[in-house]
């Protein structure tokens, strides 16, 4: 059975935002936190989900977006040097024309990550982050 207590922090609390640019809608983001009491490199999250309503969030829409940079999903196991601090939180940007409507929402987020301090003999513990909570749509 996985570690699960860190969990709950892994949706951040605030609410999903609509982005505009020059008074057209291109999207909506949300905020995301490592679920762990230790930070880690990107290139350990192994595998980072969407779905917002039921609904998959296909990679092609996301821009994952931590310490002033913008990433691909596909390029996080690339990012070896790029530090994941525990208490920052990791802007979820998605395109999708028009955004979101106002009101409340059901959020899943599947993170699936590679604790990088317990390699003993070449085998790490990999933990499966699985959580979905409402949040409002503004």
């Amino acid at each position: 059975m996985d570690f699960q207590a860190y969990n709950k922090i892994l949706i951040c609390k605030d609410d999903i935002q609509n982005v505009t640019v020059d008074g057209v809608t291109i999207g909506y983001q949300f905020k995301i936190k490592y679920p762990s009491y230790r930070g880690v490199f990107l290139s350990c999250v192994e595998d980072l989900r969407f779905k917002l309503d039921g609904e998959a969030i296909p990679a092609s829409k996301v821009t994952f977006k931590l310490n002033g940079k913008d990433f691909l999903l596909s390029e996080l196991p690339e990012c070896f040097k790029e530090y994941w601090f525990v208490r920052t939180p990791a802007v979820i940007f998605v395109r999708q024309d028009g955004g979101i409507a106002p009101g409340e929402h059901s959020l899943n987020v599947y993170m699936k990550h590679r604790v990088p301090y317990t390699g003993y003999f070449g085998q790490y513990l990999v933990l499966d982050s699985d959580v979905t909570e409402t949040r409002k749509a503004v």
